[in-house]
């Protein structure tokens, strides 16, 4: 059997959680944003790739972790959103929704003791995802 990890939260760290990364307390609640159009996805996605990107640039990676867990939900959400579009631009939305998991995945298992993966070994696969994602939804 092959296992998948998926960007989002762990089973040791379900939704509605979230992990105090300064380690002096309690962890917090911790809600999922739900977003009901692709254009409030793809902004909150800009918001996060930016986020993810910043922190892993500046060796802070721990910084984005909030943002990577995010993200899995954001990703996870968004083919339901392009439940009306063409099979042909509904297969492009999961073509790049699906690139952005595996990059995004591989960031997130830096910070849960996987092998180190630079923001740059997937920036560009996250670049390409991101503008097939805004091309499929224009």
């Amino acid at each position: 059997m092959i296992g998948v990890c998926l960007v989002g939260c762990t089973p040791s760290q379900p939704a509605g959680n979230k992990t105090n990364t300064a380690g002096n307390g309690p962890a917090q609640p911790h809600e999922h944003e739900s977003v009901t159009s692709l254009p409030a996805a793809m902004k909150q996605l800009n918001t996060h790739v930016e986020t993810i990107a910043k922190a892993f640039s500046e060796k802070k990676p721990d910084d984005a972790h909030d943002a990577l867990h995010d993200i899995g939900f954001l990703l996870k959400s968004i083919p339901a959103l392009a439940k009306d579009m063409s099979d042909e631009k509904k297969s492009a939305v999961k073509k790049s929704v699906d690139e952005l998991k595996e990059s995004f995945d591989a960031l997130d298992e830096t910070l849960h003791g996987g092998p180190e993966t630079p923001y740059s070994k997937v920036e560009e696969r996250i670049t390409a995802a991101m503008a097939g994602l805004r091309t499929a939804i224009e």
